[in-house]
């Protein structure tokens, strides 16, 4: 059996380095992809949380439209209660101020305990009684700090921030 030489100078195949630069280009190629995928995966929680939080406003607004006494009292811009009220209005008659008051029980138990509901949210609702306005805003913890989680303010200025919804509604008299 004959075996081949080649004449000086030519190659007959790739050499380790080469090897290696390639399997660096593809590991250096694999970890922006990996990138890519986690900051896509943040930023798709967010905009759920986003919408989260805007349809929970837009839930508690329809609830002040429907009771117009009430609304045109500022009673939404009280403090949620956090244990159900003694009035239960779904079971019997109650005055608007009570309905408020059970309007926004409901409204942060579904917000604060509900399914895919924004983590740690707080709520604060607020009546301008010059301007015939409430504003709601809703924060969250955006960045996942859990149990160190402080709700920051969030006001119209906050709007853009990570974890803060704000919004603001003129009730026509």
């Amino acid at each position: 059996m004959r075996t081949m030489t080649l004449p000086p100078g030519l190659q007959a195949g790739t050499t380790m380095i080469e090897v290696l630069v390639a399997v660096l280009i593809l590991a250096v190629g694999l970890l922006g992809v990996a990138g890519l995928q986690s900051m896509s995966l943040k930023n798709t929680s967010d905009v759920f949380f986003e919408q989260q939080a805007m349809s929970y406003s837009q839930d508690l607004i329809n609830r002040i439209m429907a009771n117009r006494n009430a609304a045109d009292d500022g009673d939404y811009a009280a403090t949620s209660p956090t244990t159900e009220p003694a009035d239960d209005c779904s079971a019997s008659d109650c005055t608007s101020a009570q309905m408020a008051t059970w309007d926004l029980w409901q409204w942060n138990e579904a917000l604060i305990n509900g399914f895919a509901s924004p983590p740690s949210a707080a709520t604060t609702v607020s009546w301008d009684g010059a301007l015939g306005e409430y504003t709601v805003s809703i924060t969250w913890d955006a960045a996942g700090s859990g149990s160190v989680y402080t709700a920051p303010t969030c006001t119209s200025a906050d709007n853009n921030s990570a974890g803060c919804f704000f919004a603001a509604y003129r009730v026509m008299r």
